[in-house]
């Protein structure tokens, strides 16, 4: 990512944040505490653990493809990607198909990244839970009714990649809303947000848009956190194409 896209974002990150979950999530694999998925073919989620996508898309960039996550209540867990030493905390339970383990509790909610690379990645509840804050609010934003629907940031070049967020259903739901679906209300709909020359430096709109000059802090935020999961990527570097397509797949992309 380039410098400017990317801003001033330390490994610790404020607190509640969530900026560093990834660099923290290299670095739990690095010290033995997580492994990312060892074979694609662990890695095997349904169309209901998506709930969030990011792509960048611009001429000649492929799919684009920056970070999903992806969220699973099932609470058991699996060795599908553990590493030596973690025996004792896994619950060997091949029901788990997002492939990355972590210690075992009663009431835990597996949460995943899938970064640019391909790599399947632990996400702490607490770095969740910004994402979580941030999409939900994201999703109460008002959709712009010019430029087909996009937000636009004022930029003194041309030609710049559009950003774009799929938020899903998935199953982040809490147990509020979760009592809401069972009695029988709509299950709520994919919301996407499109950001046209998005940069972490700058919020401000090209021209007042549904009432704001400035890009609701929400959406900046939220496509800031997203960015990390292109940290050290270019296009030159290999990814793993199949946990990728997976995902694509499941957000309707593939």
């Amino acid at each position: 990512m380039n410098e400017n896209e990317r801003g001033d974002r330390s490994a610790e990150g404020g607190s509640g944040s969530g900026v560093g979950w990834h660099a923290r999530a290299l670095t739990r694999i690095k010290q033995g505490n997580s492994k990312s998925t060892a074979a694609p073919s662990s890695f095997d989620p349904g169309a209901s653990d998506l709930v969030f996508l990011l792509c960048v898309q611009s001429k000649g960039a492929g799919d684009g493809f920056a970070c999903a996550l992806l969220c699973n209540d099932d609470t058991t867990l699996t060795d599908a990607a553990a590493g030596e030493g973690n025996e004792e905390n896994v619950d060997r339970d091949n029901n788990n198909k997002l492939g990355v383990v972590q210690s075992h509790h009663p009431h835990l909610r597996r949460v995943v990244a899938v970064d640019a690379f391909g790599r399947v990645l632990e996400l702490s509840k607490e770095d969740y839970e910004v994402f979580e804050r941030e999409m939900r609010d994201v999703k109460e934003l008002p959709k712009p009714q010019e430029f087909m629907g996009q937000w636009r940031v004022k930029r003194a070049i041309t030609c710049l990649p559009f950003y774009k967020v799929d938020i899903f259903p998935g199953r982040r739901s809490s147990s509020s809303s979760s009592k809401r679906v069972e009695e029988g209300e709509e299950r709520e709909e994919k919301v996407t947000a499109t950001v046209y020359g998005w940069n972490a430096n700058t919020d401000e709109l090209e021209r007042e848009t549904v009432g704001r000059t400035r890009l609701p802090g929400s959406l900046q935020r939220l496509i800031g956190l997203g960015m990390e999961g292109r940290d050290g990527y270019n296009r030159t570097i290999e990814r793993d194409e199949e946990v990728i397509g997976k995902v694509m797949a499941l957000g309707g992309l593939k």
